[in-house]
């Protein structure tokens, strides 16, 4: 087994289409009988894998799917998530995963900005694309799996009666493997494009030179497929190193993912805070023994998405006997740029750059500021996108010079170690995803008895951070739990779960400026009086 967070020479380049390199070592007979996925409903071989793959792009190619056409999917994690990412970039086409838990509006954005030729969605999520599949934009070809629906093509029919073998479409490293969709600092989702050298030096600089994974690993990475983190965790780095994975398709819940690591005692936990803290309180009630036994085979804990407050590591630490490792990526950049090493981890810090990276802290001119000073994170490297699909102006303001502004106000130490300190607005980051305030706001303004509102991030119990809501009623409302209570039901009707302020608090008025602008700097430090400043 390789050494945790070794430092491992990047191989010369990329060659041609990703998906070659990715199966490129787990192709000879021994290879391909392993194991990749280990599901609840059997285990899946690398095998396994590149003949799904195969029949995926040949279903596609069948319907007509272009070398450049977006295909779309939203998936439950497993082989056919996995084989349709691959399949439509094996073919020469883009592949665009997309989160199973979105409303039928972010749907209809995702298809009529990206343009897509395809769209292949999981069986429950009929009831959302029937609201808008009627649309006159809407592609005709789409598809359903695990189910059968009327008006949709069955995928898994179709794909199981293709050949288990397909040559590979020739592509230049630089040309457009995947996009993943950002919220980003505005709330306005934009179409991050990737290339096929961003999977690969994804995988070398990080996969493989600073986690160190190879074909001993097995990993628990609960974080879906489709988010950056998820992909690289779960799909492209285990297939290029031979590591398995243990998969779970069902929503991620602390017990879930306690429950499989005492089952597998993986060696590799990908995670993110509010799940490392969810199965820390599970623990507790768990013999020590056991739980040491469980984290056993553990060499490496990583922990991504959002800030790792340092109690829950020293608690982690104590518990299990393992150091959690905190990192930083953005969808931006394909994956992590830079975390804390194994025995130089630096408590409330991001850690310091994956080698290969350059950052810098800037000021609003653009200039680098001195170390210890607060700016505006720019980060440099060979996975930085350059391109937010048909948006040139957010483009222009966010990627240059082979790197992205990250959209982070950070600060740098004299030993290189890099500390968060906020966004450079008001997006939260609830875990590990951007959540746009204002669209809370909009929801909660639809509520007949609400007059102002203003919403801000604030700590649960876990000192993780969660939606909360500041709430002003209209004169005459009296404020009761029956009232938050239906003020709950219009948030979970309009948005996705995640979303959904944890907290409601009645309050007369709201801090403002003498023009009348929201002062949520004071909301934040539970200042809540109305008068303006």
């Amino acid at each position: 087994m390789n050494a945790v967070m070794q430092e491992k020479r990047p191989a010369p380049g990329l060659e041609g289409n990703v998906v070659d390199y990715l199966f490129e070592h787990r192709m000879a007979p021994a290879e391909a009988q392993r194991p990749y996925l280990i599901t609840p409903s059997g285990n899946f071989s690398f095998g396994d894998l590149y003949r799904r793959t195969c029949q995926v792009g040949q279903m596609l190619k069948a319907q007509g799917v272009q070398p450049g056409d977006r295909v779309m999917f939203s998936l439950l994690d497993g082989l056919d998530f996995v084989a349709t990412f691959l399949g439509a970039m094996k073919i020469g086409a883009i592949s665009l995963p997309l989160n199973t838990f979105l409303k039928a509006a972010d749907y209809a954005y995702y298809i009529r900005d990206s343009g897509v030729r395809a769209v292949i969605v999981d069986h429950s999520l009929v009831g959302r694309i029937d609201e808008i599949r009627h649309a006159g934009d809407f592609p005709k070809l789409l598809f359903v799996a695990n189910g059968a629906a009327e008006g949709y093509r069955a995928f898994e029919p179709e794909v199981d009666r293709m050949p288990q073998a397909l040559d590979t479409f020739p592509r230049r490293p630089d040309e457009a493997a995947f996009w993943l969709y950002s919220s980003g600092s505005t709330g306005a989702p934009k179409g991050v494009v990737h290339t096929h050298d961003h999977i690969y030096w994804a995988t070398e600089l990080f996969g493989l030179g600073t986690v160190g994974m190879d074909a001993s690993d097995v990993i628990q990475c609960p974080p879906k497929m489709f988010f950056a983190y998820g992909l690289g965790n779960q799909v492209y780095f285990p297939l290029r190193t031979g590591a398995a994975i243990v998969v779970e398709s069902g929503p991620i819940k602390p017990q879930a993912v306690l429950d499989k690591l005492i089952a597998h005692r993986p060696t590799l936990m990908m995670s993110v805070p509010t799940l490392y803290a969810g199965v820390l309180d599970l623990m507790r009630g768990m013999d020590p023994d056991a739980v040491r036994q469980a984290c056993s085979r553990l060499r490496c804990c990583i922990s991504g998405g959002e800030l790792l407050p340092p109690a829950l590591n020293r608690q982690w630490l104590a518990m299990t006997g393992k150091e959690i490792m905190d990192g930083v990526g953005t969808t931006e950049l394909t994956h992590m740029f830079m975390i804390n090493l194994p025995g130089q981890i630096v408590p409330g810090s991001c850690g310091k750059l994956v080698k290969g990276y350059e950052a810098y802290c800037l000021d609003e001119e653009g200039k680098r500021l001195p170390l210890g000073e607060i700016g505006n994170l720019f980060v440099k490297g060979p996975t930085a996108a350059q391109i937010y699909w048909n948006k040139p102006e957010k483009t222009a303001a966010t990627m240059w010079d082979g790197g992205v502004l990250t959209g982070d106000k950070c600060y740098q130490d004299a030993e290189g170690n890099f500390f968060y300190v906020g966004r450079m607005d008001d997006m939260l980051r609830v875990g590990g995803i951007w959540v746009s305030p204002g669209e809370i706001e909009s929801v909660l303004a639809e509520h007949a008895a609400i007059l102002e509102c203003a919403v801000i991030g604030a700590a649960d119990e876990h000192d993780m951070i969660k939606p909360k809501a500041f709430v002003v009623l209209r004169p005459g409302v009296q404020a009761d739990e029956p009232l938050r209570d239906s003020i709950r039901e219009l948030l979970r009707s309009k948005l996705a779960h995640i979303k959904c302020p944890r907290w409601i608090e009645f309050v007369p008025d709201l801090p403002k400026t003498a023009t009348g602008k929201i002062q949520r700097f004071r909301l934040r430090s539970g200042d809540t009086a109305g008068q303006p400043a």
